[in-house]
């Protein structure tokens, strides 16, 4: 009774372990572990690969939202400029309104091409 004890405790007797079907069992544990093994592994490399993907899109973001700043401020001083060129015009300072007025939309059709990006 004993020895039927330490072998439900143990799980195979050395004699059985010897065995060409205790060979064989353990084979197909050592399969079945490999290729859970592998499909763990090619989960994860699909995770690491999303998250590669996350963070190039984040670091794009944060380098984008840098430039709204300096884009959104040129915007405004060109909308300016080409506020001040208009009152040049009516007041008949044509030449001033040009010297004002032609870098106004430069500046704002740069920001508007850098804004598109």
């Amino acid at each position: 009774m004993i020895s039927s004890n330490k072998k439900i405790k143990k799980g195979l007797t050395p004699a059985e372990q010897k065995t060409t079907a205790a060979f064989k069992l353990k084979s197909e544990e050592i399969k079945a572990l490999r290729q859970s093994l592998k499909k763990t592994q090619d989960q994860l490399e699909a995770m690491r690969q999303e998250k590669f993907e996350h963070e190039k899109r984040n670091a794009v973001l944060e380098n984008k939202q840098k430039n709204i700043f300096w884009i959104e401020f040129f915007k405004f001083v060109s909308a300016g400029g080409i506020g001040f060129a208009t009152s040049y015009v009516f007041s008949n300072n044509v030449p001033l309104a040009l010297s004002f007025g032609i870098p106004s939309i430069v500046i704002f059709i740069i920001a508007l091409i850098a804004s598109n990006k």
